[in-house]
């Protein structure tokens, strides 16, 4: 686990909102994976590291949807070798209160874990 991380990563295709300083509109995205302070989402159309974004999204479970300022803290165009997994970018929520972060945690304990190491991140995925 990256010495950054501070909460495990769960595999969860979660449809997300989201709205960048480019368009006041949302675009729908669908999560790789979540976790209460951030998540992957998959897509050919990448913004840039460190552009701020606003996330919303709705998790079985939870009393309410969630809504998150965010940062895009990494990008994969799938053009390297080390870039495996999925197309997307990578997103920080800045602003989840802890009894967010406790109820998004608590909605996502029976998903299963998404690996750091990218060979073992679509394990199960490929035919």
């Amino acid at each position: 686990m990256s010495s950054k991380r501070f909460e495990v990563r769960r595999l969860a295709g979660v449809p997300m909102e989201v709205i960048s300083a480019k368009s006041d509109l949302p675009l729908e995205f669908v999560s790789f994976d979540l976790s209460p302070r951030g998540a992957y989402l998959m897509s050919d159309a990448v913004p840039k590291v460190g552009e701020q974004i606003v996330c919303a999204f709705s998790l079985y479970g939870a009393p309410k949807p969630f809504c998150f300022f965010g940062k895009v803290t990494r990008v994969n165009r799938g053009r390297r070798k080390n870039e495996a997994g999925p197309t997307g970018f990578g997103v920080t929520f800045l602003d989840p209160t802890a009894r967010e972060r406790l109820a998004i945690r608590s909605c996502l304990r029976d998903q299963p874990l998404a690996f750091q190491t990218p060979g073992r991140w679509l394990a199960g995925l490929r035919p």
